[in-house]
């Protein structure tokens, strides 16, 4: 027999990417033509050049080995080179960039190192599970912000209570959104560093589909005065580059 299942693992509502794959698999099996709406998985493959370019690098004896620490420096190097030309921001990739299995690496452990048990941690709702299934793990509290149509599906920063954000530990952001496709402004950004340096909580901004958009691009969080001092910026090559399968992501900024 085995034992009973820990708190934290009943605490953890359904994972609802599970749920909707069984749906699509099914509808699918009956016939159906599906465009899926569930997990971000582009139906894409990765560009050949990548394909190419990792056949390359699995000859070579040198990429064989643990990358210890905060990953290779090649890598890390072309992370704060994209930065600058993307984003215009500069970081340093000997202490402002650190490898990570995909953002969803980033995103799970990140809790790890800041939530003690009972302290809050900001959600956007709906979004990314990882946000608040993490939560769980840590042993904190979410507290869900939601996105409404009034507010152009952005997290509504005047209505979240002063009590709870004196107990938050982290704020967590994705723009643009998945699911509500929802931009965040210079000026939003702005205010969140404002709220963060009141309160004294990381900001962590989902950054995983800065790539995905139509007019004006998306601006990086980091490139806000303050950011840095206040938060990191979670990325990853699954989107962009069709990588999803391949996990290689990053995460910058505050070194922590």
């Amino acid at each position: 027999m085995l034992p009973t299942r820990s708190q934290k693992y009943n605490a953890l509502p359904p994972y609802p990417f599970a749920d909707l794959d069984k749906l699509k698999r099914q509808a699918l099996a009956d016939g159906k033509d599906v465009i899926s709406l569930g997990i971000g998985d582009p139906d894409l493959p990765t560009p050949q050049h990548i394909v190419e370019a990792a056949k390359q690098a699995a000859t070579e004896g040198k990429f064989h080995h643990y990358p210890i620490g905060s990953g290779l420096k090649e890598f890390r190097l072309a992370v704060a080179n994209w930065y600058f030309e993307r984003f215009k921001v500069k970081l340093d990739p000997d202490s402002e960039v650190h490898a990570a299995m995909g953002s969803k690496d980033a995103i799970s452990h990140l809790h790890l190192g800041f939530v003690d048990r009972g302290d809050v941690v900001l959600v956007p709702n709906p979004g990314y599970p990882v946000y608040y299934t993490g939560t769980i793990f840590a042993g904190g509290k979410p507290y869900f912000m939601p996105l409404k149509k009034e507010n152009n599906f952005l997290p509504d920063l005047d209505k979240i209570p002063p009590n709870i954000l004196a107990k938050a530990k982290i704020m967590f952001l994705n723009s643009p959104n998945n699911p509500t496709s929802s931009v965040m402004d210079f000026k939003y950004f702005k205010k969140v560093v404002a709220l963060a340096q009141k309160y004294n909580f990381l900001v962590a901004h989902d950054a995983a589909y800065s790539e995905l958009y139509f007019g004006a691009p998306p601006i990086s969080f980091l490139s806000v005065p303050g950011a840095r001092e206040v938060g990191i910026e979670i990325h990853t090559c699954s989107k962009t580059y069709n990588m999803t399968g391949w996990r290689i992501g990053w995460f910058c900024g505050n070194a922590l």
